[in-house]
């Protein structure tokens, strides 16, 4: 029953992974193409006069038209509202000086953090670059805690979504000239 075979095995694999999903746009951010990623969704922009074009504002008539019509419309308009995320986000940091010196803070200390072998000693203990991230993690929480940006994440956050949900369903996407792609930025799985 037991038989001895004998496989050939040798050779060589050339197996290439391809990164999907979040971990695609993480190398990309980690590689330095982020900006370019917002660049090049930023030049998509529609114009601003067929963005907010009042006689386009129509209630829906129905539950599926609806459907049709905000996927239709968050396709058309994603770079403007980006942009309008931006802007909010922007307007939150010029109102809020104490959370804009707290996110420059974070950022040059993680630019000082990562631009060396930097050795902190607590006492007599030397911290590995691990438990460096940690104290700077547990540092940079603790002040955008303290200067409330957890506040100001959730109004952002709430304030686009709003003001998106409502744009998306009411501007009458039967008016937008018709598109030949499809959600351009989501990626088929």
């Amino acid at each position: 029953m037991a038989e001895n075979v004998n496989i050939d095995l040798s050779g060589e694999i050339n197996a290439t992974t391809e990164k999907k999903g979040l971990q695609k746009l993480l190398q990309h951010v980690r590689s330095g193409a982020a900006p370019a990623l917002v660049l090049g969704l930023l030049s998509n922009r529609r114009p601003w006069t067929q963005f907010i074009a009042t006689e386009n504002f129509k209630s829906p008539a129905s539950i599926p038209r609806l459907t049709r019509r905000f996927y239709r419309n968050i396709e058309y308009f994603q770079a403007n509202y980006l942009v309008i995320f931006l802007g909010l986000f922007a307007y939150c940091l010029i109102t809020s000086p104490l959370l804009l010196i707290a996110m420059v803070a974070s950022f040059f200390g993680y630019r000082k953090l990562t631009s060396g072998p930097n050795t902190w000693k607590i006492g007599s203990w030397e911290l590995s670059k691990t438990q460096q991230y940690a104290v700077y993690a547990a540092a940079s929480m603790a002040l955008c805690w303290l200067a409330g940006a957890g506040a100001v994440l959730f109004w952002v956050l709430g304030a686009t979504v709003t003001v998106v949900a409502l744009h998306a369903s009411f501007f009458d996407a039967e008016s937008l000239p018709p598109s030949d792609e499809q959600f351009p930025m989501i990626e088929q799985v």
